[in-house]
C-alpha cells in the first residue's frame, strides 16, 4: 500500500528478483508461474552477476491518485566516473488482474524518446501517474547491465514529487572529477593557441593529447557517454585508450628523439603503434563478435594494457637515463603515468587495490597534465636559453669571422704593399744590370760595365731594399717585446742638429723651404741613439717625400719637463680624415697612389716612440699639410726601467737616405729636336722609376716625363704622344682613370697605353684592360719585353690605315665601324669628301670641324695613318679623280676643279706622281 502521507516508500522487501541466465522469461511467464525461484529483493548482494538479465515482480496498490509520482532504481554508487552508471535497458510492465495495463522504458540504452521519464540520463525511473487506484497492480520488471559491463541493480523506491531524487542532482560523479575536466580543457585551450601562434609541432602533439584527455574527462562527468544510446563501448574504448598511443607522439616531440637517440624513437613508436593496433583490433572485436564486457574490459584488453604500461615504464627508465635534459624530464613524468598505468589495470583486472583508494587512472592523468604543462614551459626557457646563447656564440663567431677577414684583408693588404715596396728597388737594381749584361752581350767584350747612373740607381736602392729589411725586422723585434732601450748620457742637440741638418741638400734638390728652430743650444739627456736616429730619419723624410717643390718643411725642437718635444710639419697635400687613423699602419697606402704611403717607417716610427714610453700623434688638414709632434722622456724617470745604460759613443754621420743626387734625365734635357723619332710619354711618381724607363727608351723614342696622373693627363692631350707608359697607383690621378680618360677622349683614344706597376694580381690586370689599357706590365720587368710591347702597339696602328688605303678612304661609310679610332677616321673623310669641290679646303678648315688643334690634328693623324693631314686630302682627291676619270664623268679639267685642284699643272703632275700615268692616259687605258 503506497500511503501519499509518505514522500518515499523503500520497495526492495517486497520485490521479487528472478536471475534470468539464458534470457528465456516473459513478463507473461512471471506473471503465470509461481514456481520460479526468486530472491528476496532486500537480500541482494551488493553486485548482480555481471551479463545476467533479471526479472523483478511486486505488487502496488494506492488508495489517492500517485500523480507526479516515480518508480526510482536508485544506484548507490557514488563517485566512480559516469560511464559506470545507469542500467542498460529497463522495461517495466502492469497487470491488473493478470491484464496488461501499460509497458514504460527506462535506462541509458534507450533512446530518450522511448523513455516515459525526462529526467537525467542516469536517473532509471518511471511515471507512476497511470497507476489504477484501489487495485492491486502486479509490476513485472525486466533489468539488464549496461554495455559498459557493469550489473543490472534494482534499489526500488516509489518517490512523491517532493522528494524526486535520490541523492543530490550529479552528485554520481566526484568534484574531483570535475575539476579535472575543467583543469583539462583550460590547458587544452591555452596550448591550442599556442600552437596557432607558434606552429611548433609539439604543441600540436600535445594538444591531441590533450584532446583525448579532455574527452575522457568530459565522460567521467556524464558529457559524451550520457547521450549515447548505442556504441558507448566502443566511443569510450577509443577515446579514453587514445590518451596511451598519442602520449607517444608527445614524448617524441617533445626528446625530438628522431634526431637526438633514433633507435630509442623506434621504440617509442613501437609502443604507440601497438597499442594502437590492439585498440583497433578490440574495436573490430567489439564490433563483429558482440562479446560481454566486464567492468569495462573485454577479451584480453587489460592484459595488453598492462605489457603495454610494463613495457612503457621500462622504456621511461631508460629515457630518464639519457644525459639531456629534456629526455630526463620527460622520462620522469612517464614513469610516473606509467606506474598509475600498471596500478589502473591490475585494478582493472581485479589483482589488487589501488592505495588511499584514488582512481590511478584519473590522478595519473592528473599528475602527467601539471608535469607537462610545466614542462613546456621548462622547454620553451630552456630553448629559448639555449637559442640565445647560440646567438651570442653566432654573433661571436660571426664577429670573429669578420675579425679574420679584417686581418685576412690586413694581411693580405699588408704582404701585397710590401711586395710593391719591394718590386720597385728590385726593378731599379734589375733594370740596369739587364741593360749592362745585354750591351756586354751586343758588343761582345769581357766584362759588364754600369754607367755611373746605372750604378747610382743600383747602389741607392740596393740600400733601400737593406733599410726595408732592417726596419721590418726592427718592427718584429718591437713586436715581440724583446726589444730594450740602450741608453747612453750625452748632449742631445748636437746629435739632432746632425740629423735634422743633413736634409738641407734634400730641401735645396726638391726647391722645398726648410726651416728648424731649436730652444736651446746644450740639452744633456739619456736617449738611444739609434732609435732616436730611426725616428727623426723616418719624420723627416716622410715630410720631404710629400711636399712639392715651393712647400715648406718645418721642425721644431724643445724639451718641457724632462721630455723632448720634437715636431715636423709641412705643406704637402695633407691626409683626409678617413685616413689619418691608419698612417701609423705599417705599409698603410692611400688608395691609388704609389708614392702617398707609409710603408713601414711610420709604423716603426711609433713602435720606437712607445718603446720609450713616449707619445706620437698626427695632425693633417686635407690640402694644407700635415704635422707629427713627439714627445720622448730624456729622463731615468721617465724610461722604462728595463733600459740599459751604455758608454757614450760619438755620433756617426748620417745618410741622407732616398734623396742622393743623381742626374735625371730631365736635368740632361728632353732631347726635342728628335722629330723624326716617336714620342714616348712616361707617368711615373716614382723618380728613380721615371728616370730608368726614359733611359731604355731615349735611344729610340722622343721622351716626355709626367710625376702624377693629372699632368700626364694634360701632356698627352696637348702633345699626343705615340705611346704612353704609366704606373698605377699614383697621386692626383691613378693609372687607371687616367686610361679611362684617355680612352674616352678622341684625341687622345687612338694612344696604346702600357700600365706599368708593381700590383702583380689578376684582379689587377683585369681591371686596367677593361679600363682600356693595351698591355699591362708587373715590376720588375725586363727592357726588352717593355721595348717590344711598344714596337707592337705603334706597328698596330700602321694596319689600320693599309685597311683604309685599300678601301681608297672612299667606302669609309660602308665600314663596320666601332672604335672611337675609326669613328674619328670616318668624321675626318666625311668632312673632306663635303669639301672636296673647295680648293680653299685647309688643314685649319678640317682640324675645327673635327673639333682638334693643327698640331693635335696632324699628331693623331700620323700616329693612325703616318700621313699629314695636308697627304690625306691630296691623296683623298686625286683617288675621287681616279675614279670620275675612269667613269667618263667629264674631261682632265672638269674633274680636276671637281676635287678641288685649282692649278691643272699641279694635278697633272700631282696625279702622275701617285698613280704613273697622266690624266689622259686613264680613258686611253679604259678604251
Amino acid at each position: 500500500m503506497l500511503d501519499t502521507l509518505y514522500p518515499v516508500h523503500s520497495l526492495d522487501h517486497v520485490l521479487k528478483v528472478y536471475p534470468d541466465i539464458n534470457d528465456v522469461f516473459t513478463p507473461k511467464k512471471i506473471v503465470a508461474d509461481t514456481t520460479l525461484s526468486f530472491l528476496q529483493g532486500d537480500e541482494l548482494p551488493r553486485y548482480l552477476e555481471v551479463g545476467t538479465t533479471y526479472w523483478g515482480k511486486l505488487n502496488l496498490k494506492t488508495k489517492e491518485p500517485l500523480i507526479g509520482w516515480t518508480l526510482h532504481f536508485e544506484d548507490k554508487m557514488i563517485g566512480p566516473p559516469a560511464w559506470t552508471k545507469s542500467n542498460g535497458t529497463v522495461d517495466v510492465y502492469g497487470y491488473v488482474d493478470k491484464e496488461f495495463i501499460f509497458h514504460q522504458k527506462t535506462g541509458v540504452e534507450y533512446p530518450k524518446k522511448e523513455k516515459t521519464y525526462k529526467g537525467n540520463w542516469i536517473m532509471n525511473a518511471i511515471t507512476l501517474d497511470s497507476l489504477p487506484v484501489n487495485k492491486v497492480v502486479e509490476v513485472i520488471i525486466k533489468v539488464k547491465g549496461n554495455a559498459m559491463g557493469y550489473p543490472a541493480y534494482f534499489n526500488l523506491t516509489a518517490r512523491s514529487p517532493d522528494q524526486p531524487y535520490y541523492h543530490q542532482f550529479n552528485q554520481y560523479h566526484s568534484s574531483f572529477n570535475i575539476f579535472l575536466f575543467g583543469v583539462t580543457f583550460i590547458i587544452l585551450l591555452y596550448h591550442f593557441l599556442q600552437y596557432i601562434y607558434l606552429r611548433e609541432p609539439i604543441f600540436l602533439w600535445f594538444c591531441i593529447w590533450l584532446v583525448f584527455c579532455t574527452l575522457t574527462q568530459a565522460m567521467t562527468v556524464g558529457f559524451i557517454i550520457g547521450g549515447l544510446a548505442k556504441f558507448r563501448y566502443i566511443t569510450w574504448l577509443l577515446i579514453a585508450n587514445g590518451i596511451f598511443y598519442s602520449f607517444w607522439f608527445f614524448g617524441r616531440a617533445f626528446i625530438d628523439s628522431k634526431i637526438k637517440f633514433p633507435i630509442l624513437d623506434r621504440v617509442m613508436l613501437g609502443l604507440a603503434l601497438f597499442i594502437l593496433v590492439e585498440i583497433l583490433l578490440t574495436t573490430v572485436y567489439v564490433l563483429l563478435l558482440e562479446p560481454q564486457t566486464s567492468f569495462t574490459g573485454v577479451g584480453f584488453h587489460y592484459v595488453f594494457l598492462n605489457v603495454y604500461a610494463v613495457a612503457s615504464l621500462i622504456v621511461s627508465i631508460v629515457i630518464a637515463l639519457k644525459n639531456d635534459a629534456f629526455a630526463r624530464y620527460f622520462g620522469i613524468g612517464s614513469i610516473v603515468a606509467s606506474i598509475a598505468l600498471v596500478i589502473g589495470t591490475l585494478w582493472s583486472m581485479d589483482l589488487m587495490n589501488p592505495p588511499f583508494r584514488l582512481d590511478p587512472y584519473a590522478t595519473g592523468i592528473f599528475l602527467q597534465i601539471i608535469i607537462y604543462s610545466f614542462g613546456i614551459a621548462y622547454r620553451r626557457q630552456t630553448i629559448a636559453k639555449r637559442n640565445e646563447n647560440e646567438r651570442v656564440v653566432a654573433e661571436k663567431s660571426r664577429s670573429e669571422i669578420l675579425r679574420m677577414k679584417d686581418l685576412d684583408e690586413l694581411k693580405t693588404r699588408f704582404f701585397t704593399n710590401i711586395s710593391h715596396e719591394f718590386r720597385t728597388p728590385l726593378t731599379l737594381i734589375q733594370g740596369p744590370l739587364e741593360n749592362a749584361k745585354r750591351v756586354q752581350k751586343d758588343n761582345e767584350i769581357q766584362g759588364v760595365t754600369l754607367s755611373e747612373t746605372e750604378f747610382n740607381i743600383v747602389q741607392r736602392n740596393s740600400s733601400r731594399l737593406q733599410s726595408l729589411v732592417d726596419e721590418l725586422l726592427e718592427l718584429s723585434k718591437l713586436e715581440s717585446g724583446k726589444t730594450i732601450l740602450s741608453l747612453t748620457k750625452n748632449d742631445i742637440i748636437p746629435f739632432l742638429k746632425l740629423m735634422v741638418y743633413s736634409f738641407e741638400s734634400t730641401s735645396e734638390r726638391a726647391g722645398i723651404f726648410y726651416e728648424v728652430t731649436f730652444s736651446s743650444d746644450s740639452e744633456i739627456a739619456y736617449f738611444d741613439a739609434d732609435r732616436l736616429e730611426k725616428i727623426v730619419n723616418n719624420l723627416l723624410s716622410n715630410a720631404f717625400k710629400y711636399t712639392s717643390q715651393g712647400g715648406k718643411v718645418t721642425v721644431n725642437v724643445d724639451f718641457n719637463n724632462g721630455n723632448l718635444d720634437f715636431s715636423v710639419s709641412d705643406t704637402g697635400n695633407g691626409i683626409s680624415k678617413e685616413d689619418i687613423g691608419n698612417v701609423f699602419d705599417r705599409f698603410y697606402r692611400v688608395e691609388g697612389s704609389e708614392r702617398n704611403g707609409s710603408g713601414i717607417g711610420l709604423a716603426l716610427t711609433k713602435e720606437l716612440v712607445e718603446l720609450h714610453q713616449g707619445e706620437i700623434k698626427v695632425e693633417s688638414s686635407l690640402g694644407k699639410g700635415t704635422a707629427f709632434y713627439l714627445k720622448i722622456p730624456i729622463t731615468l724617470e721617465g724610461l722604462p726601467k728595463s733600459a740599459m745604460i751604455v758608454e757614450a759613443q760619438a755620433p756617426t754621420d748620417t745618410e741622407e737616405g732616398y734623396f742622393e743626387t743623381f742626374t735625371t734625365l730631365s736635368e740632361k734635357g728632353s732631347n726635342r729636336s728628335k722629330r723624326d723619332l716617336p714620342i714616348a710619354l712616361i707617368v711615373e711618381d716614382n723618380e728613380d722609376l721615371r728616370s730608368y724607363v726614359g733611359c731604355i727608351l731615349e735611344e729610340q723614342y722622343e721622351i716626355l716625363l709626367a710625376k702624377d696622373g693629372e699632368e700626364g693627363e694634360r701632356i698627352a692631350t696637348t702633345e699626343i704622344p705615340d705611346i704612353i707608359i704609366s704606373d698605377v697607383m699614383m697621386p692626383k690621378k691613378d693609372g687607371f682613370a687616367l686610361c679611362d680618360t684617355l680612352k674616352t677622349n678622341s684625341k687622345t683614344s687612338h694612344i696604346p697605353i702600357i700600365l706599368l706597376t708593381a700590383k702583380a694580381g689578376q684582379d689587377n690586370k683585369m681591371q686596367g684592360l677593361y679600363q682600356g689599357a693595351d698591355a699591362y706590365l708587373t715590376k720588375p720587368f725586363a727592357s726588352d719585353e717593355l721595348l717590344v710591347r711598344i714596337k707592337n702597339l705603334i706597328g698596330l696602328r700602321e694596319k689600320l690605315w693599309i685597311k683604309v688605303k685599300e678601301l681608297d678612304g672612299l667606302l669609309v661609310d660602308d665600314l663596320s665601324l666601332n672604335s672611337m679610332e675609326d669613328e674619328f677616321l670616318k668624321k675626318v673623310f666625311k668632312v673632306i669628301n663635303e669639301h672636296l669641290e673647295d680648293c680653299s679646303f685647309s688643314v685649319e678648315l678640317l682640324a675645327s670641324s673635327v673639333g682638334f688643334s693643327r698640331a693635335q690634328l696632324h699628331r693623331k693623324l700620323k700616329a693612325l695613318t703616318n700621313k699629314s693631314a695636308n697627304q690625306l686630302i691630296s691623296e683623298i682627291r686625286l683617288n675621287s679623280a681616279f675614279k670620275l676619270l675612269q667613269n667618263c664623268t667629264g674631261n682632265v679639267s672638269e674633274v680636276a676643279y671637281s676635287v678641288g685642284f685649282s692649278n691643272l699643272s699641279y694635278f697633272a703632275k700631282s696625279f702622275k706622281e701617285k698613280f704613273g700615268i697622266s690624266p689622259s692616259e686613264v680613258a686611253v687605258i679604259r678604251n
